[in-house]
């Protein structure tokens, strides 16, 4: 043994059961099935593992409980269950945990269709699940067009008393100004149900007819009306209409590069594909195909009933054992798991897998780094930089102002040196509806370059200034003040469209190489150094957003009350019930504040002088 068992690991059965690696502080750190518990527990400590990560595990375990189960599928059904009640450290984890969408048609008197997640609790019927909520609104939004089902809530359905925009470009048939019979209204959702039921075909065939009848008696209008459904019907279809696929199934393909292993799932329901789903499988890099499909397969149909096949693309042997596991899961439920070799089933597995592969592609730090010497070539660096820096500010009407420094390195964003700024009353931003960007970007990278040469954060190869010459000649003398004459700086003006790909880059330097402002480059939309720098940039674009949206959610919850002294919770809403609100308390006397609750002379003085400063 290269390290010695916590417990005699003879007492341990030869029977399939669940075992729990206990800390020193009696944690469980990992939970583990087996189909023979003495060999598979044995089996850490008879010689090192090749994992780095399992070798620091049994290094820390102090204890095993062990129980025993009648098989091994039960086993992985206990140690699912235990998985998610304990989170263990170092078990596989999905990252995607969350309940797939569905589509739900209500039941109310004009029903409508909406986006649902849950454990269908709520009455009505469910299609789907879908592989993500951009699938579903993608099919509400076509059903929309196609069946004229509203989707507005009850409190605006029984109040409107006429129809709304919704009815003018014809997506809904307004059956809340009557414009519609319950009957008709009726039929438009049993067709609705048709095609989300895979009944395309009997459907076309009844509007062709009805296009007929209407052609016949010169109902022109609804002919036309008629025939655009079947075109709009077709096209959507045209694609997923594959006679020789399962109606109901998913492929599913276990996928790894380096560290990462990823799970690509392609969905297909009442013979439509429903489009791709990719979960990130953390802590799986040592854990074989097996068993990350056994948690896979677990953790996604252990609620939801799987559908009539499942295709994998693992071992034979490793398909009767995953089947087994479903028939345990949901014995009323007949699910086939197969591996397909040739034909549409393998066709369709192997898209599944290269749209996994795109992703992880996406990941690599050799595909990053492909962008970034396209960067130098095109700004003709003398190196490939390998840390991009990139600011922006964001404001609401003035207020607000915030900025946002964001790093980006080849294996992608470094969130670890993310900063964020406050600029309230830069450059009078708080009385100027436009606010002040140049004062804003000087404050704010002042304040950045101070802490590169205080060493509190990394010096980035090429820094991005989100503007034009205007910005880049404050982010140049902001550069120069601080000494930092080896930044190379480059702004990022949008072009007219504001479009990806129509942007003008300005470089804050020279031929020489020193500072100053150079030719101006427009590498064009194909270009992957342009498509790198409109990626670093935006993501300080979202970030900075998203820090002004938070401020000023949390300023909807303060008032101007609380920066005075002496006021509390109490006093304030004593205050404001006392004049009805804050506009009442801003319109009162020195010696009407004093008349309210708790307020004294010398209070209502400083309250009287701080609102009108």
């Amino acid at each position: 043994m290269w390290i010695e068992a916590p417990i005699p690991l003879a007492t341990l059965p030869n029977e399939p059961g669940v075992y729990r690696m206990l800390d020193q502080q009696r944690c469980v750190i990992y939970v583990g099935k087996a189909r023979n518990l003495r060999k598979r527990v044995s089996s850490y400590f008879q010689r090192q593992p090749e994992s780095p990560r399992t070798v620091a595990m049994v290094r820390q375990i102090h204890d095993i409980v062990f129980s025993t189960t009648p098989s091994e599928a039960e086993a992985l059904i206990v140690e699912h269950n235990l998985i998610k009640q304990l989170k263990p450290r170092y078990n596989i984890l999905m990252k995607d945990s969350k309940s797939y969408p569905y589509i739900r048609l209500t039941t109310e008197k004009y029903p409508r269709l909406l986006l649902y997640r849950g454990n269908r609790q709520e009455t009505g019927k469910y299609f789907g699940p879908y592989p993500n909520a951009g699938a579903v609104h993608a099919t509400m939004q076509l059903m929309q067009q196609i069946f004229q089902l509203r989707d507005c809530d009850p409190a605006t359905f029984n109040n409107r008393s006429r129809p709304c925009m919704q009815h003018q470009i014809q997506r809904c048939s307004a059956p809340c100004c009557h414009l519609v019979t319950p009957e008709q209204y009726r039929k438009q959702v049993d067709e609705a149900i048709a095609f989300l039921s895979g009944e395309d075909q009997t459907l076309i065939a009844c509007w062709q007819q009805e296009m007929q009848q209407a052609a016949e008696q010169q109902h022109f209008e609804k002919a036309a009306q008629l025939r655009d459904r079947i075109q709009a019907l077709r096209t959507v279809i045209s694609g997923s209409n594959k006679n020789h696929l399962p109606d109901h199934a998913d492929a599913i393909t276990i996928l790894r590069h380096h560290q990462h292993v990823l799970a690509a799932i392609g969905i297909r329901r009442n013979g439509h594909d429903l489009g791709f789903h990719n979960i990130t499988i953390n802590q799986a890099s040592d854990a074989t195909d097996e068993e990350v499909l056994q948690t896979l397969l677990t953790e996604r149909y252990g609620s939801e009933p799987p559908p009539t096949e499942i295709l994998i693309n693992a071992e034979d042997s490793n398909c009767a054992e995953l089947q087994r596991l479903l028939q345990l899961l949901h014995s009323q439920q007949r699910c086939h798991v197969t591996r397909p070799q040739r034909g549409d089933r393998n066709q369709w597995l192997q898209q599944v897998q290269r749209s996994g592969e795109q992703l992880l592609a996406s990941r690599k730090p050799e595909h990053q780094q492909a962008a970034y010497q396209q960067l130098a070539e095109l700004l003709q660096l003398d190196s490939t930089p390998k840390c991009l820096a990139a600011v922006d500010n964001a404001h609401l009407g003035g207020k607000q102002t915030v900025a946002a420094i964001t790093y980006a390195n080849w294996q992608g964003a470094e969130k670890r040196y993310y900063r964020r700024y406050k600029l309230d009353g830069v450059g009078h931003a708080v009385e100027c509806m436009q606010g002040d960007d140049y004062a804003a970007m000087d404050a704010v990278l002042q304040r950045f370059f101070n802490a590169i040469n205080q060493q509190d954060i990394p010096c980035p190869d090429l820094m991005l200034i989100d503007g034009g010459r205007g910005q880049l000649a404050i982010a140049i003398a902001c550069a120069q003040k601080a000494e930092l004459h080896h930044l190379k700086l480059l702004a990022v003006a949008k072009g007219d469209s504001r479009k990806i790909g129509e942007e003008v880059l300005w470089p804050g330097w020279l031929p020489s190489g020193e500072f100053g402002i150079g030719s101006p480059l427009r590498p064009g939309r194909h270009s992957p150094a342009l498509l790198l720098i409109a990626r670093v940039r935006d993501e300080a674009h979202r970030f900075a957003g998203a820090y002004m949206r938070k401020r000023k959610k949390q300023s909807m919850f303060t008032s101007i009350l609380d920066r005075i002294e002496g006021i509390g919770s109490n006093k304030r809403a004593a205050l404001l019930k006392h004049f009805g609100g804050i506009e009442g308390v801003k319109k009162a006397g020195r010696e009407q504040l004093a008349e309210a609750p708790g307020i004294s002379t010398k209070l209502a003085a400083r309250i009287f002088d701080a609102l009108h400063r």
